[in-house]
This record gives C-alpha cells, sequence and structure tokens, in this order.
C-alpha cells in the first residue's frame, strides 16, 4: 500500500500545528496549506504558500493524489464573540471559518482526496442562534455533500495549549473554572470540558487512518483514548 499523503490547512494553528507533528511521525507525506509558516517544517512535509483570498477564484492549484484533508482553519476570537458575534465581525468570521476550508475542502476533492477531518465545536449546529455554532454546523453540512468516502468532525469544547497570540487576561480565569467544575460536568456536559488540542490533533489523525467509519463525530471521551506522539 503507497503512504498517504496528506493536505493540512490551518498548520500555524493550536490543532493544526499538532496536526503536522503527529504526521510527522507516520508514514507518508503532507502538504502544509498556508499564508506564511514561521515553524520548522518536518522532513516529511512540502510547503505551499497560497492567497487564501484566491480560493474563491480558482487561482489556486493543489497536488494530484491527495489522500487525506485536515481542516484547522479558524479566526481569533475573543471569549464574549463566542457567545455573542457582533454583526460587524460575522463576515469575516464567516470567511476564514466557512468559505475558506469549504473551497479547500472542494478543491482538494478535485484532486482525488476522499478522506477529510475538520476541527468543529461542541454544539455546532446549522440555524442556531449562536452565530458561532450556525457557522460551524452549516460547514459540517456543505462538507459532507461534497462526496466524501470518511469525515471526522472533531468537536471539542475549550482547547488547552500554547498560543502565539495573547488570547485575553480572561483565559487563565476561564481555564481555571472550567478545571474546578470538570469533576460537576458529566452526562452530555461532559463534552464541554476542556481538552489539550494535541489530543484532538491525535485522534483526527487516527480517526482517517483507521479508515472503518464513514462518518464519525469525536467528543471529549473520544481525544482521551488516543496514544501521545511525543
Amino acid at each position: 500500500m503507497e503512504s498517504p499523503l496528506s493536505l493540512v490547512a490551518g498548520g500555524t494553528g493550536l490543532v493544526g500545528s499538532h496536526v503536522i507533528k503527529v504526521l510527522s511521525k507516520k508514514s507518508g507525506t503532507q502538504i502544509i496549506l498556508a499564508r506564511s509558516f514561521e515553524s520548522e517544517i518536518p522532513q516529511n512535509a512540502e510547503l505551499q504558500i497560497i492567497n487564501f483570498d484566491s480560493l474563491s477564484s480558482n487561482k489556486v492549484q493543489l497536488k494530484n493524489g491527495i489522500d487525506h484533508v485536515y481542516l484547522c482553519l479558524g479566526k481569533k476570537l475573543s471569549t464574549h464573540e463566542l457567545g455573542y458575534m457582533q454583526h460587524g465581525a460575522r463576515e469575516s468570521f464567516k470567511l476564514i471559518d466557512l468559505d475558506y476550508p469549504l473551497s479547500i475542502a472542494k478543491l482538494a476533492y478535485e484532486s482525488g482526496a476522499r478522506s477529510i477531518a475538520l476541527v468543529s465545536a461542541v454544539g455546532a449546529q446549522e440555524g442556531s442562534f449562536n452565530y458561532y455554532f450556525h457557522i460551524k454546523g452549516k460547514l459540517e453540512n456543505e462538507i459532507k455533500k461534497i462526496g466524501y468516502k470518511n469525515i471526522c468532525f472533531a468537536r471539542p469544547g475549550h482547547l488547552l495549549g500554547a498560543r502565539k497570540d495573547f488570547r485575553g487576561y480572561e483565559i487563565p480565569v476561564l481555564e481555571s473554572g472550567l478545571r474546578f467544575a470538570a469533576p460537576f460536568m458529566q452526562g452530555p456536559f461532559k463534552n464541554l470540558r476542556q481538552i489539550e488540542a494535541k489530543k484532538v490533533a491525535e485522534s483526527m489523525v487516527m480517526d482517517l487512518l483507521d479508515k472503518k467509519k464513514v462518518e464519525s463525530y469525536l467528543y471529549y471521551e473520544d481525544f482521551l483514548k488516543t496514544e501521545t506522539f511525543e
């Protein structure tokens, strides 16, 4: 069996950077699709710098023979925007969290990809009154229409990990509160527990490599089942 060719979009982000690390320890090669990339490029990776705004005009071309796609794109948001997003901020959020990843998914499918994994969110549902959850749910539904054989929707709660950008003074308070509340978050509320971004990345990669599930949704307990690639 030939080694798989993976495409990673959003490799500079919290989950995407870990997806690249996990894939670097697996057989196969990967293409990192990015606007810019300052981290070290793994030996089994190739960097493709693109202008994401050119995706809608068919100016971006991908290498043929792609097997797996990992969509980890996401706009940096303030904590309060997760609850309510001002109308002025919605257009740029939709562009990065819906339009860009959907265009990449379609391009990759045309290049041969039949397996895809994406970072969604707990509570994702198209039509939700919460704009953040609405867009996440809409992306999931649009991905389903493309024709992929294997689809993995990762739906984590708050993501833990070292971020390059300052996210606000409230983040440590939020994480401390979630850590304290974790034992009391049972049943469906368990999925709202915070989780390390690297565990989400590991779960996405292992799910696509498993190839046994046509469509899967990963939640908190699923992220805890994976091995650690360090």
